[in-house]
Formats: C-alpha cells, structure tokens, sequence
C-alpha cells in the first residue's frame, strides 16, 4: 500500500488525512510534540478540526525525518507564511518524492507563489498544486467535493487525479499552475471584502456586483503573469471564491466581518488559525507596486486591513471612481 506523507496537521491537513486513509497509510506530521501526542491520544483536532475522529491508522508523528524518509508521496498542508520554513526543515530528508502542495496564498514579503518557493529551495522536483471549494470541514464530513489539480506535468497530474479521486472527492487537472496559485491567493482577499459587505448589510446587488468585479481584477491580475483566463472561471477561481465569500466556515470572511463591526484585534486574538487574505493582501500590493499594476478593490481591502481605512470610505472610492465600459 502506497504510504502519503501529510506535512501539516491544520485543519486541511487533518481532514485529507480522514479522507486518504481509506485507500492508502497515511503519516500526519504535526510540528509540535505536545499536540502531536494529544492528536494521537485523542485521535481528534479539536483546535483546528473539531467534531471529526482521526481514524487508527493514521500515524501521526513530529518527527518529519520519519515522514521524509518513508513516505512515497508527500502532500504540504501548511499555511503560507510557514511554507518556505517548512520545506527547508523537510529538505534533508526528502527522496525525490512527488509533492502534492495543498497550500493556498502568496509569501507576503516576496510576492512568491508556493511552487516557487519549493522550486526555489528544493531544487528540481516533481509537484503539482490542489486547489479548489474545499472547506476542510465538508471533506470531513464526506459531502462531495471536486477541486483541481495543477502540474506543468500534465502526466503527474493526471497521477494525482487519479489517486485521490473518489465517489465523494473529484478532481479537474490543468497545466495553468500560475493561475491556479494566484487564485488561490487572491480570492481569500476578496473574501475578506465580502465580508464587511455583509456585515455592514450593503445588500446582495452590492455583494454581486462586488464579486464580479473582483474576480475581473483577479483575472486581469494573473493574465499578466501569464495565467489562462479559463482558470478564473473554474473551480480554482469562481468556484473557490463563492465559497470563501459565502461560507460561515470561510476564516477570511469572519475576519471581515469583524473588521466592519471594529472586531479585528478581538478576533485574532481568539483565533489560532492564519487568515490567509491578510498575507495574500500585502503580497498582492507588493506586486502591484513592482510592476504598476491598477488594483483598485484590492487596494481598498489592503488600506481597510492594514491602515485601518474606514469601509464606507473605501466603498465610495470604488463607486465614484471613472465611469468605464464593463
């Protein structure tokens, strides 16, 4: 049997762990000790997956030289802001396995997207990105879920295709690994916009219309870079976006609706979680300002996040800018 190497014991992490272990050994690395024996006393993640028993078979370790040097496929599962650290800290035990990257965002201090950064410090490697609607709880629970996965390696992707895919769990494959990265970044930014939206109850009109323009900044953003338009439209793009923007489950749109009630310090003071948007939002302003790029809604979440902009404020700014055709 195949054994899948999980680096990340989060809530993602953790609920592929519940949905592989059916068909293949699973090793879930969790980087502390002491909630590394807690996961395995308990066999549940109550602070970041609470409700879900972890299945037996699941081994779960902190020690990642185990998983480096046993594990056939390895699957990263951490937040962005960790990524680069943790594949340095894996590197001296990595055997040339095919690398599952299941992380979503952009490092904030160099703009890198995730396949970068592990290019860039592991060298040469086979990998491919998953992306997609997967709220870590509905994978748990089982209720069907399709995503995507993204390869230069069209072969390898189809591989992963393939391996993971199930009666409850379907998977796309592109080669557009640029587009499905940056998507994967900047939807949780416009997520965190959604959510001042409905926390200030500016309506649906406002909501919709906020959405589509979003998503028209996003694609402009990634076609720059050379990401394929299709992408936007699909599950990594629009379909990932509807349900970071409407989900109660969506971290990122709590967040923003604790920014519009003035909540903000209070909410991640409460939380151990990452919200992705905040990273994603200065790592997408950064670029913008290398390369001149006009990001008029992301620009207004980063100046609400970051400079404590007042949401109406921001909101009469994307109203009364130029009128232009759509």
């Amino acid at each position: 049997m195949e054994k899948i190497g999980i680096i990340g014991a989060g809530g993602w992490g953790t609920a592929l762990s519940i949905l592989l272990t059916v068909r293949y050994s699973v090793i879930l690395w969790e980087k502390f000790p002491e909630y590394a024996e807690i996961l395995a006393k308990t066999r549940e993640n109550s602070e970041f997956l609470p409700g879900f028993k972890i299945p037996k078979e699941v081994f779960i370790t902190s020690d990642i030289q185990m998983v480096g040097s046993t594990a056939d496929t390895l699957i990263i599962a951490v937040p962005s802001q960790y990524f680069r650290n943790t594949i340095k800290y894996l590197k001296p035990f990595y055997r040339n396995q095919k690398i599952l990257i299941a992380t979503k965002g952009l490092e904030p201090d160099t703009g890198m997207r995730m396949s970068e950064i592990l290019h860039f410090e592991m060298g040469q490697c086979k990998s491919a990105n998953i992306s997609g609607p997967t709220i870590a709880y509905e994978v748990a629970s089982g209720k069907p879920t399709a995503a995507v996965i993204a390869s230069h390696d069209a072969y390898l992707a189809a591989k992963f295709q393939h391996m993971f895919s199930s009666k409850i769990f379907r998977l796309y494959t592109t080669t557009d690994v640029c587009g499905v990265e940056i998507c994967g970044g900047y939807k949780n930014v416009i997520a965190i916009g959604a959510g001042v939206i409905d926390a200030l109850n500016l309506g649906d009109n406002a909501k919709a219309s906020f959405l589509t323009r979003s998503i028209e900044e996003m694609k402009n953003f990634g076609k720059i870079f050379g990401a394929r338009e299709k992408t936007f439209w699909g599950l990594a793009g629009i379909g990932d976006l509807i349900t970071t923007s409407f989900s109660p489950r969506s971290r990122n749109h709590r967040f923003g609706q604790a920014v519009a009630k003035k909540k903000k310090n209070e909410f991640l003071k409460n939380t151990k979680m990452v919200i992705e948007g905040i990273p994603a939002s200065k790592a997408i302003i950064k670029i913008s300002e290398r390369y001149e790029i006009e990001l008029p809604i992301a620009s207004a979440i980063y100046r609400i996040v970051f400079m404590d902009a007042e949401p109406v404020d921001e909101i009469e700014k994307l109203m009364t800018r130029r009128l232009k055709d759509e």
